[in-house]
């Protein structure tokens, strides 16, 4: 939006200074006064002659009025351009100070409760090895991928600190996806999925 504001900023600045340079015709340099009374000359000149005469009459009489219009048409182009341009560095700077406070909660993380710790998108993402704005089907996918790679069945009678720890990345996973997925905290069961 920004960015066909400060296009028709640009356009209509240069209709405007286009108007008040080039577009000036040989009545320019004449006031509304001496225009009023070209005009009720013209005016009479046409009603009194015909053919060719009067055609130039037309022609001139037709340039007197574009010359009449021509200054309030570069004052509403200015002021187009000035509008525009005005609402395009509004929408810039309103957009950058919502940008600065995404990119600084991303960087802080959004609070979505992990146990006791906080996880964003980005962090949540990574853990699952998607892209943070992958869709469901995917999030799920990679949670039951990861969940089948690190399932505690298989560990037998290993140490129970290494059963532990599994227990804790299955947690991380599955809040994880849940940050993903937008939903409440579901609470894990180790115990589920064993056996």
């Amino acid at each position: 939006m920004r960015i066909l504001l400060f296009l028709v900023a640009l356009l209509s600045g240069g209709y405007a200074g286009y108007l008040s340079t080039a577009a000036k015709t040989s009545y320019s340099s004449y006031s509304p006064a001496q225009l009023d009374q070209l005009e009720a000359e013209l005016t009479r000149q046409v009603d009194k002659t015909s053919g060719d005469a009067r055609d130039e009459h037309l022609v001139s009489l037709s340039i007197l009025r574009e010359e009449r219009e021509r200054p309030f048409k570069v004052q509403v182009a200015a002021g187009v351009a000035g509008l525009s341009f005005l609402g395009a560095l509004v929408l810039t700077l309103v957009g950058g100070r919502r940008k600065g406070s995404q990119q600084e909660e991303e960087a802080y993380g959004a609070p979505s409760e992990s146990g006791s710790r906080q996880m964003d998108r980005n962090r949540a993402a990574a853990l699952l090895g998607v892209r943070p704005d992958a869709p469901r089907a995917v999030v799920e996918a990679a949670l039951q991928a990861q969940l089948a790679e690190k399932d505690p069945s298989q560990l037998g009678g290993h140490d129970p600190s290494l059963r532990q720890k599994i227990h804790q990345q299955r947690e991380e996973l599955q809040a994880a996806a849940n940050v993903l997925l937008g939903r409440r905290e579901i609470a894990f069961n180790p115990d589920a999925n064993e056996g």
